[in-house]
């Protein structure tokens, strides 16, 4: 080999790496950034309707699922975006104690958000009210399955340190986890329109197409992770609408007020629809 053909050689290995270590600063200020903005709207849907009622001390009385489930949520946003700054510098060793916290979290608000669910479920089956929960329970649980769904394909992939894998399932979460909070947004901004519960679920959808644009852009290809995080509204949300399909709402309706009668002795609401 002459010289020029490894001086040749030693500039393209240069370039490599020169363009590996863009490519992960870039990664690093993307991800973190959209973890971020994730958070943010999470958080401050929330606000209006349960964080800033509590600071206020005017938030109705509540049972203690509730305030589990909503303050657990919150750490659980917290944490986030920081796991997402630490790793990009290298705290891997913090970042791991956290997401053992985080995978805690995510336990605790996803029991106490069924056990919510599944009683205000039975009691609006039993006296025809709320109503929000009649319409729109079947979408609030698939939001809650898919979430945990998507957050233990990113766990698991994490554990085989797939991670490229792991931090878009975990974008796929959370972008679908803060429905609720987004919902409030929608909410607030049109006036309360009825529409305004399916409109801010579907619309978390964006924070996925964010994803797969930055993809697109980056790397000319768009991960699976978002392409199955897209899918799963098509195929499990959608068909959840009252406006789609009234026999699916009625049947998973059904289950929901079977497993909240018998979870009632756990959670004996007082009278708010926690919205």
């Amino acid at each position: 080999m002459t010289a020029n053909s490894n001086s040749a050689v030693r500039e393209m290995g240069a370039r490599n790496v020169s363009n590996l270590a863009n490519q992960h600063k870039a990664d690093h200020l993307f991800f973190s950034g959209l973890a971020l903005l994730i958070s943010a709207v999470g958080l401050s849907g929330f606000w209006f309707t349960y964080f800033g009622p509590i600071i206020g001390k005017t938030y109705p009385a509540a049972g203690a699922p509730l305030h589990l489930h909503g303050w657990s949520f919150f750490l659980w946003l917290v944490l986030f975006p920081l796991q997402a700054v630490l790793i990009g510098r290298g705290s891997h060793k913090l970042h791991r104690t956290l997401g053992r916290l985080s995978a805690i979290l995510v336990l605790v608000m996803t029991l106490t958000g069924l056990l919510v669910l599944s009683v205000r479920a039975d009691e609006a089956a039993r006296e025809g009210q709320p109503l929000v929960w009649l319409l729109y329970g079947p979408l609030f649980l698939s939001n809650l399955v898919l979430f945990v769904a998507f957050y233990a394909a990113s766990i698991r992939k994490a554990l085989t340190r797939q991670w490229d894998a792991h931090k878009r399932l975990m974008i796929v979460a959370s972008g679908i986890g803060i429905a609720a909070g987004l919902s409030r947004w929608v909410m607030i901004v049109s006036g309360f329109h009825p529409l305004s519960i399916p409109i801010g679920v579907l619309s978390c959808s964006v924070f996925l197409v964010m994803g797969a644009a930055y993809d697109a852009a980056t790397r000319r290809s768009i991960h699976p992770a978002y392409w199955v995080g897209l899918a799963s509204f098509v195929v499990v949300m959608i068909p959840l609408l009252p406006q789609v399909s009234e026999g699916n709402v009625e049947w998973v309706n059904q289950w929901l007020a079977a497993l909240g009668e018998r979870l009632g002795f756990l959670y004996k609401p007082e009278p708010t629809v926690e919205f």
